[in-house]
C-alpha cells in the first residue's frame, strides 16, 4: 500500500504547476551558475568537485522556499479541500499517512536539487573546453549526499512537522523564514563569505557557528577559502571533524522533530470547541429593529466609503496577523544583529561611530523584504477565495479598483513598517552606544530611497499574483520574476532602463548626501512609476472577481480595461516614454554608456588598432599649465591647458599622437603651425602632423580644452567625481596623454585569445628616465568651497561669484595632480619646518590628533632612515567615502571619510587605523614620489610594499610589537583569503595587478626581512636605493632593491630573502611541547619541537628561515597590545622538524613560535602551546 500511495503522492506533487516552475528554475540555475559563476581563478575547472559542491550547497539553501510552498500547497491539501473526513475513515493508518506524505515532500524537494545537478552537467557543454576537467560522477554524488540530502531532510522535515501540527499556512511561512534566519545568524557568527565583512574576521569560523549552521555552509566555505586551485579541482570536501558532527547533529535533530511530531499528530478530524454556556442558561439576544437604508452604489463618496471599509479589513488582517508579526520580530532581530556586526566588526576589525550616514548605507537596500511582500501579497489577494466568500464579495457593486487599492495600500503599509523598523533599529543601536546625534532627516529620506522601489515591486507582484488562479503558483512566479529582475545584469540586461525599480547604488556621503545619484533616482522612479501605473490599471481590469477565468474571458476583460482607462493609461504611457527618453539621452548620449561586452570589445579593438603603433616616437611633457573650472551644481568641469613638449629622442618627430580617456565628453587640441588633426572619435585618439618636424632637443607648445560631464546616469567613478560638495578628480588620468595607453587594455585572457591577441598582456617597455613636470594651475569653483591640489597655494580670490585658487610647484613633480573641492574646515600644525594641514568636515574631528601623530611619526622615521622630506608643506584632505581609503600625491594626501574620519578607535589596545593610514600615505612621499619606480612588473613593490613596510615599522616603534602583531595577523589572513580567488599568484618582483601581494604580502615580507637583517642594515639599503635612483638619476626596478638586499645580507640570510621576493613561498609552522623540566637551580627547561614546512608551487625544498620563539606569562587569548614576552630568541631553522631546548627563569604560561606574526602561514592556530 505504501508504494502505491507514494506513487500517487509523487504524481500529485509533480503535476503541480508550482513544482513545474520550480523544476525549470532550478535546472536553469544550475546551468547559469556553472557557466557564469566565479569560483576562484581561471585555473579552477567549472566541473570540479569544489564548484559542484559550492553550487549544490548554496541552492540547497534556496530549497527552503520550495519546501515552504510544497508544504503549504500539498501537505495541507486535505484540510484545504475538506477531504480529511474521507481520508481518516479509510484503511490508511497513521504511520502510512505520515510516511507517505513525508516521503512525497522530501522526494519532491530533493528532485529539484537533482535537477540542479542535471543543470550543472548541461551547463558544462556551454563552457570552453580549457575550463573543464575530467567528468566524475562521484563529484555529483558527494555533493548530493553530503549537502543536498541532509539539508532537504532538515528544512523540508521541519516544515512538514509544522504543517501537520498547526495545519496553518501562515505558520508554515513563519517556519520557512525562521529556518532562513537561523542560517543567516550562523553566517554572521560563523564568518560566512557571503557576508561583506567575512574576509577579514578570520579564515575559519569558530566551532559554535559551524555547529549551529543547519546547512553546513559555514564549515564548507571556511575550510575551502584557502584551498589552492589544485585542491579545488581534485579534492572532495572531507566529511570529518566539526563538519561531520554538524551533519550528524542536524540529522538527529531532524529525526527527533519528526519522531515527536508523529507522536503528537492526531490522526483524526479536530473538533471545533463549543463555547461553554454559563450556569447552563441561554444568553438573551438583543433584538435590533430592521431599518431600511438606501445605498446608491455610484459616485466618488460611495467608492471612498467602500475603500475605507475594505482598507480597514485589510489593515486589521495585517496587524492581527500573528505570523506576519512574528516574521517582523524575526526581521528586527536578524537585521539588528547584522547591522551591529557591520558597524563594529568591519575590515581589520574596525569599529565605526554609529553615525546616521553610515547606518543608512547599511539599511537602505532591503531586498530581503521582497520575500515577505511576496508571501503577504499571495495571502491578501487570495484571502476571500481561501474562506470561500469571493462569490459573495464580488456579487456586490464594489469595484475591482477598490479591492486592488485596498490590498495594495495594506502592502504599502507593510513596506513602511519595514522601513520604520529599520530606522528604529538604527536609532536604538545609536542610543545604546551613547551616540545621540540622530540626524532624523537622513533617516526619513529612507521612506523615499528605500520604500519607493519596494512600492513599485508591490504593484508588479500584485499583477503577477492576480494573473494566477493558484496562489502558490503565483508565489513561485513572483519569486522567479523578482529574482530575474534583481539580477538582470547577470542575464545580459545591464542598462537600468530594463532593470525594474533598480537604480545604480545610492552611495551616501556626509559631503553630498545621496547627491550623485539622487537626481537620476528621481528620474528612474518616475519612469517606473509610469510603467507600474499601466500595470495597476491592467491588474484592476483583470481582477479575479468571478469564477470565469478562462483565457478568452481574461482577454476580453483586458481589452475592456484598456478602453475604460484611456485617461489614465495614455498619460502614464507618455510619462514612461518621456522619462525613458531622458534617461537614454543622459546615459547613452551624454554618458557614452557601454555595457560590459561593448566595453570589452572597445578595449580589444583599441589594442588591436593601436598597439602596433606603440613604439612611435613621441615627445615628453615638460610642463603643465591648466585653468580648471569646476561646476559642482551642474556635474561638469572644463580644463584649458598648455603642455610644453620636448623631443628627447634621437630622431625628428613629425606626428603628435594624443590619447584621451573615454570619459571625456569633448576635446580640442592645437599646435601652432600644425596641420588639421586626424581624429578617431571611437577611441578618442588624435594625430597632429607638424609642418616642421620637432628636432631632437627642441620644444613646442600644445594647447587643449576638455569638457567632462558626470551625472547619476553614468557609472560612478571615484577618481572622476564632480558633485555638489566633495568633488574629487584625479585629473592626470583625464587630460590628454601622448602615445599609446596600455591602461585601456583588457586582461580577459579568453577574450584576448578569441580576438587574436596574446593571452597575457605584454607590458610596454618603460623608460628608466624620470619625466617630471613643472606644474601650475588656476582652479575655480563655487564661492563657499575650497580647492586643494598639488603645489603651493600662491593666492586665492573671489570674482564673478566664483572662488579662484592658484597653485604652483617649486620643484618638478611626477605627472600627478589630483584635486578636491569641498566646504572644508582646516586644522594646522607645524612640525620641524613643515606646515601640516588637515582639511575636514565640521563635526568629524574625532581622529585629527591621531592623523597628525601618524604624519609626524612617518616624517620623523622617513627623514631619519630614508631621505629628507623635500617640501615645505604636507596636507591631508578629506574626500567622500566612495570606496578606497586614501591616495597620496606630492605634498598632499586625499583621505576618505568613513574609516579615517568616522572610525572609532577609542577602545584601548585596538589598532588606530586613522593613524596607520596617515602613516602609510605619508610614506608614499618617499615610496612613489621621491623614488618613482619605472613601470612594469614589480613596480608596486617599490610603492605599496615599501609604504606598508614603513607603516608597520612606525607602528611598532610607536606602540610596540604586540600592538603591530594584531595588524600583521589581519594582513596574513587577508593575503591567504585572496590568493586563491584571483589569477595565479606571481612573485613580488613580477606582480602587476594583485593588490593582496603588493599590500599584505609585501608589507609582511618586508618586515620579516627587516627582522632578519636588523633595522639598521635594512634601512641602510633603502636609503642607498633612494640615493642611487631618485631624480635626476634613473628610476629603480624591484630587482634593484632585491639585489641590494642580497648583497647586504649574510649568506645564510639570502635564501629567505630570495623566497620572499623572487619566489611564491609560504610556510606551515607549528610548535609542540615535548617536556617541561624543573632544574636544580630553580629554572625550567622547555623541550620544544618546531615543525616548519616550506610551501611553494615549485620543487619541494627544506625550510631555510629564522623563526622567533617567545615565552609569555599570559594565555594567548589574553594577549593585548601591552603584553610583553618574558623571553624571546631567534633560531635558524633548516629542517622540517627541529628540537629546541630553552632554559627560562620561570615557568611560562604560553610558548609561541613567530609570536609577532611576520611569517606567512595560513593556519596559526598551532603556533602557541599552553603550559598547564
Amino acid at each position: 500500500m505504501i508504494a502505491q500511495l507514494l506513487k500517487f503522492e509523487l504524481k500529485y506533487h509533480f503535476s503541480q504547476v508550482a513544482f513545474k516552475i520550480g523544476a525549470l528554475l532550478f535546472l536553469v540555475l544550475g546551468m547559469v551558475c556553472v557557466a557564469k559563476g566565479g569560483f576562484g581563478t581561471d585555473e579552477v575547472h567549472k566541473n570540479s568537485p569544489y564548484v559542484i559542491t559550492n553550487i549544490m550547497a548554496l541552492l540547497s539553501l534556496f530549497s527552503i522556499f520550495s519546501a515552504t510552498l510544497f508544504s503549504a500547497n500539498v501537505v495541507l491539501r486535505d484540510a484545504m479541500y475538506k477531504m480529511e473526513a474521507v481520508i481518516f475513515t479509510t484503511s490508511i493508518t497513521k504511520r502510512t499517512y505520515f510516511l507517505v506524505r513525508l516521503l512525497g515532500l522530501l522526494i519532491a524537494v530533493f528532485a529539484l536539487l537533482l535537477l540542479v545537478a542535471a543543470g550543472i552537467f548541461i551547463g558544462t557543454f556551454f563552457v570552453a573546453a580549457d575550463q573543464l576537467g575530467a567528468f566524475k560522477l562521484s563529484y555529483f554524488l558527494h555533493a548530493l549526499l553530503v549537502f543536498a540530502l541532509p539539508n532537504v531532510i532538515f528544512s523540508a522535515g521541519a516544515l512538514y512537522c509544522i504543517s501537520l501540527l498547526t495545519k496553518n499556512v501562515r505558520a508554515i511561512y513563519v517556519a520557512g523564514v525562521l529556518i532562513y534566519i537561523l542560517y543567516m545568524l550562523a553566517s554572521i557568527f560563523g564568518n560566512s563569505p557571503l557576508l561583506a565583512t567575512s574576509t577579514i574576521k578570520g579564515i575559519t569560523p569558530d566551532a559554535l557557528p559551524i555547529l549551529l549552521d543547519p546547512f553546513g555552509l559555514a564549515s564548507f566555505f571556511g575550510e575551502t577559502r584557502t584551498w589552492t586551485s589544485l585542491q579545488r579541482n581534485q579534492q572532495l570536501f572531507p566529511v570529518k571533524g566539526l563538519f561531520l558532527v554538524n551533519r550528524v547533529m542536524w540529522m538527529v535533530i531532524s529525526g527527533i522533530l519528526l519522531g515527536l511530531t508523529y507522536r503528537i499528530f492526531n490522526f483524526r478530524i479536530q473538533q471545533q470547541r463549543q463555547a461553554k454556556q454559563k450556569n447552563g442558561t441561554i444568553e438573551k439576544v438583543s433584538l435590533i429593529p430592521f431599518k431600511h437604508l438606501q445605498v446608491i452604489p455610484k459616485g466618488l463618496s460611495y467608492q471612498l466609503a467602500t475603500l475605507r471599509a475594505q482598507l480597514r479589513l485589510e489593515m486589521v488582517h495585517l496587524f492581527k496577523n500573528i505570523p506576519i508579526m512574528v516574521m517582523l520580530l524575526l526581521w528586527v532581530f536578524l537585521f539588528g544583529v547584522e547591522l551591529k556586526d557591520q558597524l563594529f566588526s568591519g575590515v581589520y576589525g574596525i569599529h565605526s561611530y554609529p553615525a546616521t550616514g553610515i547606518i543608512v548605507e547599511e539599511i537602505r537596500a532591503i531586498k530581503f523584504a521582497l520575500i515577505l511582500i511576496i508571501f503577504y501579497a499571495a495571502e491578501t489577494v487570495a484571502r476571500e477565495k481561501s474562506v470561500n466568500i469571493q462569490s459573495l464579495i464580488y456579487s456586490t457593486p464594489v469595484r475591482s479598483s477598490v479591492m486592488w487599492a485596498a490590498k495594495a495600500m495594506s502592502l504599502f503599509a507593510l513596506v513602511f513598517i519595514l522601513v520604520s523598523l529599520n530606522i528604529g533599529i538604527g536609532i536604538v543601536l545609536q542610543l545604546s552606544h551613547g551616540y545621540f546625534n540622530l540626524e532624523l532627516p537622513i533617516y526619513f529620506s529612507l521612506y523615499y530611497y528605500s520604500a519607493f522601489p519596494l512600492l513599485l515591486f508591490v504593484v508588479l507582484i500584485l499583477f503577477i499574483q492576480n494573473l494566477s488562479s493558484n496562489k502558490y503558483v503565483g508565489m513561485m512566479l513572483s519569486m522567479v520574476v523578482v529574482f530575474i529582475l534583481l539580477y538582470a545584469d547577470r542575464f545580459g540586461l545591464e542598462h537600468y532602463l530594463f532593470r525594474f525599480a533598480t537604480v545604480p547604488d545610492l552611495l551616501h556621503s556626509y559631503f553630498n548626501g545621496f547627491g550623485y545619484y539622487a537626481g537620476a533616482f528621481n528620474w528612474y522612479m518616475l519612469y517606473w512609476l509610469g510603467f507600474v501605473t499601466i500595470i495597476a490599471v491592467l491588474t484592476t481590469g483583470l481582477w479575479q472577481n468571478s469564477v470565469e477565468i478562462t483565457l478568452a474571458n481574461k482577454w476580453k476583460r483586458f481589452i475592456s480595461a484598456l478602453k475604460r482607462s484611456r485617461l489614465i493609461l495614455i498619460p502614464a504611457f507618455l510619462v514612461w516614454m518621456a522619462c525613458g527618453g531622458h534617461i537614454y539621452y543622459q546615459s547613452n548620449v551624454v554618458g557614452n554608456y557601454q555595457n560590459k561586452n561593448a566595453w570589452l570589445n572597445w578595449q580589444l579593438n583599441y589594442e588591436k588598432h593601436y598597439k602596433p603603433l606603440a613604439t612611435m616616437p613621441q615627445p615628453v611633457i615638460k610642463s603643465v599649465k591648466t585653468v580648471v573650472d569646476l561646476f559642482p551644481d551642474e556635474g561638469k568641469y572644463t580644463v584649458k591647458g598648455d603642455y610644453k613638449l620636448k623631443n628627447e629622442t634621437q630622431q625628428p618627430i613629425s606626428k603628435i599622437w594624443i590619447s584621451l580617456n573615454p570619459a571625456v565628453n569633448s576635446f580640442s587640441a592645437d599646435i601652432a603651425g600644425a596641420k588639421k588633426a586626424e581624429v578617431d572619435q571611437t577611441f578618442k585618439q588624435q594625430f597632429i602632423t607638424l609642418n616642421n618636424p620637432l628636432q631632437p632637443g627642441d620644444s613646442i607648445m600644445m594647447s587643449f580644452v576638455i569638457t567632462v560631464i558626470r551625472n547619476g546616469f553614468t557609472p560612478f567613478d571615484k577618481e572622476n567625481s564632480i558633485v555638489k560638495n566633495g568633488s574629487y578628480i584625479e585629473l592626470e588620468k583625464f587630460v590628454p596623454q601622448l602615445g599609446y595607453s596600455s591602461r585601456f587594455e583588457s586582461d580577459d585572457k579568453r577574450a584576448r585569445k578569441q580576438y587574436g591577441l596574446a593571452a597575457e598582456r605584454v607590458e610596454p617597455t618603460f623608460s628608466r628616465k624620470y619625466e617630471l613636470i613643472d606644474f601650475e594651475t588656476t582652479i575655480s569653483t563655487t564661492p563657499e568651497q575650497q580647492v586643494l591640489t598639488v603645489g603651493e597655494l600662491q593666492k586665492s580670490w573671489l570674482a564673478n561669484n566664483r572662488r579662484y585658487f592658484s597653485y604652483k610647484t617649486d620643484k618638478p613633480v611626477n605627472f600627478m595632480f589630483a584635486l578636491s573641492s569641498a566646504r572644508y574646515n582646516v586644522k594646522r600644525e607645524q612640525f620641524k619646518g613643515v606646515d601640516l594641514n588637515i582639511y575636514y568636515q565640521q563635526g568629524q574631528e574625532y581622529n585629527l590628533t591621531a592623523m597628525f601623530k601618524g604624519i609626524k611619526d612617518a616624517l620623523d622615521y622617513g627623514n631619519a632612515n630614508f631621505a629628507t622630506y623635500p617640501l615645505k608643506q604636507l596636507t591631508l584632505a578629506e574626500i567622500p567615502q566612495y570606496k578606497g581609503a586614501a591616495t597620496a600625491y606630492p605634498g598632499i594626501i586625499f583621505s576618505a571619510e568613513n574609516i579615517n574620519f568616522l572610525g572609532n578607535f577609542s577602545q584601548q589596545g585596538t589598532i588606530n587605523h586613522s593613524y596607520a593610514i596617515a602613516t602609510h600615505e605619508t610614506a608614499h612621499q618617499w615610496w612613489a614620489n621621491k623614488l618613482a619606480p619605472f613601470g612594469g612588473p614589480g613596480y608596486a613593490m617599490l610603492t605599496e610594499s615599501l609604504a606598508k613596510y614603513t607603516e608597520n615599522v612606525v607602528i611598532a616603534k610607536t606602540f610596540g610589537k604586540m600592538y603591530l602583531q594584531q595588524y600583521l595577523d589581519y594582513d596574513n589572513r587577508l593575503y591567504f583569503l585572496n590568493r586563491n580567488n584571483t589569477e595565479k599568484e606571481l612573485p613580488l618582483v613580477k606582480t602587476l595587478d594583485q593588490p593582496y601581494v603588493n599590500y599584505q604580502k609585501g608589507g609582511i615580507n618586508m618586515y620579516a626581512v627587516k627582522e632578519l637583517m636588523g633595522d639598521q642594515k635594512f634601512n641602510a639599503v633603502l636609503k642607498q636605493l633612494i640615493a642611487d635612483h631618485a631624480y635626476p638619476k634613473t628610476k629603480a626596478a624591484a630587482s634593484d632593491l632585491v639585489n641590494a638586499l642580497l648583497k647586504a645580507a649574510s649568506p645564510e640570510q639570502r635564501k629567505f630573502i630570495d623566497d620572499c621576493f623572487n619566489q611564491v613561498v609560504t610556510y606551515d609552522l607549528g610548535l609542540k611541547l615535548q617536556q617541561c623540566t624543573l632544574l636544580k637551580n630553580g629554572k625550567y627547561q622547555l623541550d620544544l619541537l618546531v615543525n616548519a614546512e616550506r610551501l611553494s608551487d615549485g620543487p619541494k625544498q627544506s625550510p631555510d628561515l629564522e623563526v622567533e620563539i617567545g615565552c609569555f606569562n599570559q594565555p594567548a587569548q589574553d594577549w593585548t597590545a601591552e603584553t610583553r614576552p618574558v623571553y624571546t630568541q631567534k633560531y635558524h631553522i633548516t629542517q622540517n622538524q627541529t628540537l629546541l631546548k630553552l632554559v627560562v627563569d620561570h615557568k611560562p604560561e604560553t610558548v609561541a613560535v613567530d609570536p609577532y606574526r611576520y611569517i606567512l602561514d595560513a593556519d596559526k592556530s598551532d603556533h602557541t602551546v599552553e603550559l598547564r
